[in-house]
């Protein structure tokens, strides 16, 4: 009973550690005054870096995940502060689609390169981070069915918002970079960096409700269709849960990035067929 107890506790730490960096500090910062953003997005991952420096002595079975929510926090960070002046210096218009795909490749780098380093410098290795060249051929073809399925049914919807063949084509290309630049951004940060660390403290299951809950409440307000966005949760659901399966059973993040790939083409010829996004 001590045991349950100990990861029903962890569990809901990790939420709301989950909640703090990626509900409040991402989909939620506007919510904080103007004049405190700066200081939520720095204090953040120094406060998860002293928790860290203090679990080393009073919570070691819990350090490598409170590790990686510092590695993720940072990443996130950099993001922040950084993001808009590169497109500054690049005039990229994220009301446009071409605009909206490269700033999302500027801000995948800028997110993803302090998590791998700070990983690295901490003695890990990258299979750690589920990023290995090898994985089982399943995986891969999950992930493509995934990208195949999302990404027909927004061209389908896509035609039945006008949009024409030809438009839809010269969308494509621009809609994959974004996609597989988000998927590999957000199944790094949601849940790459934290499964290992999180299943040996609370369990696989736990582990997947866990990051799955935090990875749908942070993306539920995303969806450009007010309607839809019962079908949108089951989707996020359905992501979090496909994403962690592939990754532990395979040890890779590619058949996840992949599948999540294919629920971005849904939301961004979605968002090209509105006239929310501009060719």
């Amino acid at each position: 009973m001590p045991r349950t107890n100990t990861k029903i506790t962890w569990s809901i730490i990790y939420t709301i550690i989950g909640g703090l960096v990626f509900i409040v500090g991402l989909n939620l910062l506007q919510l904080i005054p103007a004049e405190f953003r700066d200081a939520y997005k720095i204090g953040l991952p120094v406060f998860l870096l002293i928790a860290y420096l203090f679990s080393r002595k009073y919570f070691s079975a819990q350090r490598s995940v409170l590790l990686a929510f510092f590695f993720v926090s940072l990443g996130w960070t950099v993001d922040y502060f950084l993001t808009g002046e590169f497109k500054r210096i690049f005039s990229l218009d994220t009301g446009e689609l071409s605009g909206i795909a490269f700033t999302m490749v500027i801000s995948t780098v800028l997110v993803t390169v302090p998590v791998m380093a700070g990983w690295l410098l901490s003695g890990q290795k990258l299979p750690g981070l589920f990023i290995q060249g090898k994985t089982r051929l399943w995986a891969v073809l999950l992930g493509l069915a995934g990208l195949l399925l999302f990404g027909g049914l927004g061209v389908l919807q896509s035609l039945g918002q006008g949009l024409d063949i030809k438009g839809i084509a010269a969308a494509i290309p621009l809609a994959l970079v974004f996609s597989l630049a988000n998927g590999f951004r957000e199944e790094l940060t949601y849940r790459a960096a934290l499964l290992n660390g999180m299943r040996a403290t609370i369990g696989d299951l736990a582990t997947i409700i866990v990051t799955t809950l935090v990875f749908t409440l942070a993306h539920i307000d995303v969806s450009y269709i007010p309607p839809s966005q019962v079908i949108f949760a089951i989707v996020l659901v359905l992501i979090g849960i496909v994403g962690s399966q592939i990754m532990l059973k395979t040890g890779s993040l590619l058949g996840a990035v992949l599948f999540h790939a294919g629920a971005d083409m849904l939301l961004i010829l979605g968002l090209v067929s509105s006239q929310q996004l501009i060719m």
